[in-house]
């Protein structure tokens, strides 16, 4: 009796085994049945939201290598200051080494041509010339005539001639408004 109740709690057990078997593979069997209802009805959303989680990580790629690049031009926008910063450095010290140069030498003389030259004396004191007219006058016949400037002196005596002479013990000619000559062109009377 004893070897028979083993032999039948053995049956049981391995019968037990079995059925336990049967029903992790039913319930598996069920809930692939199940998951693949749910993917063929919610296809459309997980095809949303795959493109979605690939849409979020190509930003998020995106935004990443901005910000490598922000950093990097950010670097060398730095790299760029510091070196005007010490070329500017530099020049100033140059600068006032040249200063400091300049103010140890003597002073030189300017040079120029010996007596009669273009930094003479007696050519640097010299009244400047008026500037040449650029006024022209076309004769009856058609050539051109190029005016040329007076002195203003010659103008005033030949004014004074043509008045006679009235003004001479009045007031001197220097000081006098200028008289106007009637055969002096415009030009000559305005100095152009």
């Amino acid at each position: 009796m004893a070897s028979a109740k083993r032999d039948i709690r053995s049956i049981i057990d391995s019968f037990s085994d079995d059925l336990i078997l049967i029903a992790q593979e039913i319930a598996r069997e069920r809930v692939e049945r199940a998951v693949a209802e749910w993917q063929a009805k919610n296809e459309k959303f997980l095809a949303k939201k795959s493109k979605q989680d690939e849409k979020a990580q190509r930003l998020e790629e995106k935004a990443r290598k901005n910000q490598l690049a922000l950093e990097r031009i950010e670097r060398m926008a730095e790299k760029r200051r510091a070196r005007e910063e010490q070329k500017a450095a530099e020049r100033a010290l140059r600068m006032e080494q040249r200063l400091i140069a300049d103010a140890e030498k003597p002073e030189r003389k300017p040079r120029g041509r010996k007596a009669g030259g273009l930094l003479s004396e007696a050519a640097a004191k010299k009244e400047p010339t008026p500037p040449p007219l650029f006024v022209h006058k076309r004769r009856r016949d058609g050539e051109i005539q190029q005016l040329k400037r007076g002195d203003e002196e010659s103008v005033l005596s030949a004014a004074n001639a043509a008045n006679g002479g009235a003004n001479n013990n009045a007031v001197p000619a220097a000081s006098a408004p200028a008289p106007v000559a009637p055969n002096v062109p415009e030009q000559l009377r305005l100095g152009l």
